[in-house]
């Protein structure tokens, strides 16, 4: 898989940190627009990183939050938080080191390391983002049924 080249746009999860004061008026008006929103189904179990089937994603509730990927120094990774929707106002889940390995249509898988509670431990992660659930749902089926 190759990364994906980002882009700023609305809408696009990429946000350039630098363009206004953090906790500015300008800023908190310019991160709502730049989130990726969507349902977020993890595909690695926590603590250990090892690649879920199909099947058991479907089993998750996945999280629906609104993703911005902000570059933090680490090129040419990212770092990206999931955050509530709508007023983006409180983390969900956090990734490191992230990557934007795919995008088709409306669907996105970001590729990365995720830490526990008190960054004691750590562990790869890959995101598998849907517009929405029922959109989830079928790509996730039709996988299952092709193993």
């Amino acid at each position: 898989m190759s990364d994906v080249t980002p882009w700023f746009e609305p809408g696009s999860g990429f946000y350039r940190m630098g363009q206004w004061a953090p906790g500015s008026i300008a800023d908190k008006e310019a991160r709502p627009k730049a989130a990726y929103r969507c349902v977020i189904y993890r595909m690695r179990r926590p603590r250990t990183g090892a690649k879920l089937a199909p099947g058991e994603v479907l089993l998750q509730t996945p999280v629906s939050a609104g993703i911005i990927c902000t570059d933090r120094f680490t090129g040419p990774h990212w770092h990206a938080e999931a955050l509530e929707l709508p007023g983006l106002d409180r983390q969900l889940l956090q990734m490191h080191e992230v990557r934007l390995v795919r995008v088709r249509g409306g669907f996105r898988q970001y590729q990365g390391i995720e830490y526990g509670e008190k960054a004691l431990t750590s562990w790869n992660q890959t995101w598998f983002c849907a517009p929405n659930q029922a959109a989830a749902i079928a790509v996730l089926d039709q996988m299952a049924a092709s193993r």
